[in-house]
């Protein structure tokens, strides 16, 4: 394995991991190499291809090329699956950590305010009330209010309290950076951001700085994300539904196939039939196997792909 390279059997850089979510391959990014197989094989797969659309289902040569190219195009996309997600999975994790971090801060801020003598409390308040009265809230609010209390905080006493707020706000003060808040509330998952904007505008502001916090906290808790349960979508299923779509825009059936004689009859034993290789099957086969994939399409995915055909057209 070509270990400067993202994928093998592909001319894209290691280095473009970071942007796998938006890195598209195409055909002519495939090495053939100096292997005269791996052509052949190619070559092989195109004319198999070829074959099941022309000569099994009577379509025509023309729709035929560009059902392949199009095939083709989701192969291709296909061989980056498994990093897209293990990227995606990486980013979520991680956005989730954020949350957490955020919701933490937020709490331990609200505290240290709340042990605020009241007339420095009560400055404090008024110092912000402005700001928690505005129509909406977004981001640029909450910067603003960040940035309203630390600009309060060096005229605050007793100065030990203040400072226990102000290291919450910038836990490595004179580094210049903005406050570790600001980033991690835009870095969290941008549905409970959005949702609990939302919310902060549907109800009235509280006059108190220490409540605000606190509805805030409560708020980013309730619409935290919930662990997905279950096994994932199998990425394969994807190349399956995408597949399914080029052979239904051809006006052909993505089915199974069934030989009542697979199995024939013995001395001790009566014959039956199994499941095989449909043509749909040995067409996705042959269009991974063009770009040195082994994978195969079970009988099992196109049936659940087929089942998930029903409940959209019932729904």
């Amino acid at each position: 394995m070509n270990t400067s390279r993202l994928l093998s059997q592909f001319r894209v850089s290691v280095a473009m991991k970071p942007y796998v979510l938006r890195v598209r391959l195409r055909g002519s990014d495939f090495d053939f190499g100096s292997d005269p197989e791996t052509a052949a094989t190619f070559t092989k797969c195109i004319n198999e291809m070829r074959r099941i659309l022309v000569k099994k289902r009577h379509v025509s040569a023309i729709a035929a090329d560009r059902a392949i190219l199009k095939t083709l195009e989701a192969a291709v996309d296909f061989q980056l699956a498994h990093l897209r997600y293990r990227s995606l999975k990486t980013m979520e994790a991680q956005s989730l950590d954020t949350l957490d971090r955020l919701i933490l801060s937020l709490r331990q801020l609200s505290n240290a305010i709340a042990q605020l003598p009241p007339t420095p409390k009560g400055a404090l308040n008024k110092r912000v009330s402005g700001i928690l009265h505005q129509a909406t809230f977004d981001v640029e609010v909450f910067i603003d209010i960040v940035e309203a209390i630390t600009a309060a905080l060096p005229v605050i006493a007793p100065r030990r309290l203040a400072d226990n707020v102000a290291s919450i706000i910038h836990p490595e003060p004179g580094d210049g950076r903005r406050s570790p808040m600001i980033d991690r509330w835009e870095a969290m998952p941008a549905t409970t951001r959005l949702k609990v904007e939302g919310l902060m505008q549907q109800t009235k502001p509280s006059t108190s700085l220490v409540q605000w916090l606190n509805r805030l906290v409560d708020l980013l808790g309730g619409a935290r994300p919930a662990r997905k349960m279950g096994a994932p979508c199998s990425i394969t299923q994807t190349f399956v539904s995408r597949t399914a779509a080029i052979w239904r825009s051809l006006g052909l059936n993505v089915g199974l196939a069934y030989d009542f004689f697979l199995h024939p009859a013995t001395g001790s034993e009566i014959g039956r039939g199994g499941r095989v290789e449909s043509s749909f099957q040995r067409y996705c086969r042959a269009a991974l196997t063009a770009f040195g994939d082994a994978t195969e399409v079970s009988a099992r995915q196109v049936a659940n792909y087929k089942k998930l055909r029903i409940r959209k057209a019932l729904a």
